[in-house]
């Protein structure tokens, strides 16, 4: 009887072990992923004889996150997606929108016993992106000291960093005129005694190959103080007349300019009015405009640059220019060839002969001794014949018509001359 029940169970055991073989995960699943931020990825799980076995989906954490048991999604349901089986053995957990956050292991565990599982892992490649916080947008430093640029950039892979002058200019490393490059491989850019000429916009460009790259750009600004160059030292002008003074100036931070006429100050106003212009990063110009001068405002005047590293001025002179006495035909002294004639508004118009023939010249004598023979005086019966005749202005005559009008004056003047002498 016991013989007959060993039988029996052997038979029994061995009926069992044929029909219910232990499950196997199949080789081609469960592979690591690699995709760019944003995609969707899918991680496939099958297993063979599972039986009775069901089969889930874990996130590798501390502690195990369940994400979906067979084809039930337990958690982020706008993240996680059981895709429908395309055969019965075979289940595939789809990640939407992937995102750093999502990088890591992801588990198909089987609930056999023991347990079986396979692991794959979510790489992302990621764009390089600069932090912000850690990358100033600006940076200021007093001229001849050193200052280093930083651009921090993270990405998958790892990025590559690049400076460059926004400019085209060259970098240079070592003041001035030390040696540069046109463009800087590394997160940090160091720059030794720097210079007001090292003013300027520097990019920095982070790239690993996953479009698009980023870059930021960092404003450096060089602080000293004011320098001020005038444009003349001297300046000429006619009372009367209207003249404009100008300085240029070198300075950052930009500087407050301020005008003074002989140690007082001046503001804009009916007679004086300023203005100013950006020429370069750290340049400017001044002006400094004076309306119908009188004797009284000719001197010096000062342009004065000042900010909160100091002050620096300028001084320009303002000197009268004299009118030339055109009033009158002047004879120096032993000549009667040099003759200044000058006609007010129309330098065509034509005076007849008889007129000059007659004319009878006033005469005078300079401070200096020379002798002048101011415009000729005509009696009441030759102007009333010719009333185009002009008083002679102060306006210098312009025109070729001058050699016909000397033509005429020359006999009047030869003997205005004459008699003068006597």
């Amino acid at each position: 009887m016991i013989s007959l029940y060993l039988v029996i169970l052997t038979t029994i055991t061995s009926s069992v072990c044929v029909r219910n073989p232990p499950p196997v995960f199949a080789s081609e699943i469960m592979h690591n992923v690699t995709a760019v931020k944003g995609d969707d990825v899918e991680f496939r799980c099958r297993v063979t004889d599972r039986g009775r076995h069901m089969v889930a989906f874990i996130r590798e954490e501390v502690p195990p996150k369940l994400i979906a048991f067979d084809d039930r999604v337990f958690k982020q349901r706008e993240k996680y997606e059981v895709i429908p089986r395309p055969s019965h053995d075979e289940w595939i957990l789809k990640i939407k929108n992937v995102a750093e956050s999502d990088i890591g292991g992801y588990i198909c565990q089987l609930n056999s016993n023991p347990v079986m599982t396979r692991t794959a892992y979510l790489n992302l490649k990621i764009p390089p992106t600069v932090s912000r916080s850690s990358t100033p947008a600006a940076v200021e430093v007093r001229e001849g000291h050193n200052v280093t640029l930083t651009c921090h950039a993270k990405g998958n892979p790892a990025p590559t960093v690049i400076w460059r002058r926004a400019d085209r200019q060259i970098i240079r490393f070592n003041g001035a005129t030390g040696f540069g490059s046109s463009v800087h491989n590394g997160s940090k850019l160091h720059l030794t005694k720097v210079s007001r000429k090292h003013m300027s916009e520097y990019v920095c460009v982070a790239s690993n190959g996953i479009p698009p790259d980023e870059s930021w750009t960092v404003k450096l600004h060089v602080t000293f103080e004011p320098i001020v160059i005038p444009q003349a030292s001297v300046v000429e002008a006619h009372q009367g007349k209207l003249v404009r003074l100008v300085c240029n100036v070198e300075a950052w931070p930009r500087p407050l300019v301020t005008w003074y006429h002989e140690d007082v100050e001046l503001f804009d106003s009916n007679k004086y009015s300023t203005e100013q212009a950006v020429t370069e990063k750290y340049k400017s110009v001044h002006i400094l405009e004076i309306k119908k001068l009188k004797a009284d405002e000719f001197g010096t005047y000062k342009c004065v640059a000042g900010n909160d590293y100091g002050k620096h001025y300028a001084e320009i002179k303002l000197v009268e220019l004299p009118w030339h006495d055109s009033n009158s035909v002047v004879l120096t002294e032993g000549s009667a060839t040099d003759v200044d004639i000058e006609f007010e508004d129309d330098p065509t118009t034509t005076l007849p002969s008889n007129l000059f023939n007659n004319a009878i010249g006033t005469k005078r004598r300079s401070h200096d001794g020379t002798k002048v023979i101011t415009h000729p005086v005509y009696n009441d019966q030759q102007v009333a014949s010719w009333p185009e005749l002009r008083q002679v202005s102060s306006s210098p005559f312009r025109g070729p018509s001058i050699i016909l009008a000397c033509a005429y004056a020359f006999q009047s003047v030869i003997l205005s001359v004459i008699l003068y002498s006597f």
